[in-house]
């Protein structure tokens, strides 16, 4: 179907400001997204955290933390899906510590792989500022938090 440039645009849901936004607005009225150069995503990167980061556990949370040489610091996540069995519960822990990531991130030593290993469900009545708590105990425990 070829469209006329001159018809009314059809209404689409694309655009629309039904859905709502993850992202962080910061003061200065921009979106604070956290860097894609600052995730860990793959596979090899995780086992070199597990095998040769320090460890430090606090109730059901373990962060490994290492040298990884790059000029940045990255983050990662591991929540199994066996411990925590709804996916709400895993995106709610993922991203309350991601924010707390982002708040300390300029306090944190830099060229560090941090990887955050969920044993098992902290409950439902965990907020954000609790979980922020642990990361910064977590860190100042790896001595990488100023």
């Amino acid at each position: 179907m070829i469209s006329d440039p001159s018809a009314p645009a059809m209404a689409s849901d694309e655009g629309s400001s039904l859905g709502t936004s993850h992202h962080s607005i910061g003061k200065s009225g921009l979106r604070e997204t956290l860097p894609a150069d600052e995730h860990i995503l793959k596979t090899k990167d995780f086992r070199e955290a597990y095998r040769n980061g320090r460890s430090i556990r606090r109730e059901s949370f373990v962060m490994y933390c290492r040298p990884n040489g790059l000029g940045r610091r990255r983050i990662g996540f591991s929540i199994s899906s066996r411990s925590i069995k709804l996916a709400v519960r895993r995106n709610r822990i993922r991203r309350c510590f991601k924010e707390a990531y982002r708040k300390a991130r300029r306090r944190l030593a830099g060229d560090v792989d941090i990887v955050i290993v969920v044993k098992r469900d902290p409950g439902k009545s965990y907020t954000c500022d609790q979980y922020e708590k642990i990361f910064r105990h977590l860190t100042k425990g790896h001595g990488i938090l100023s």
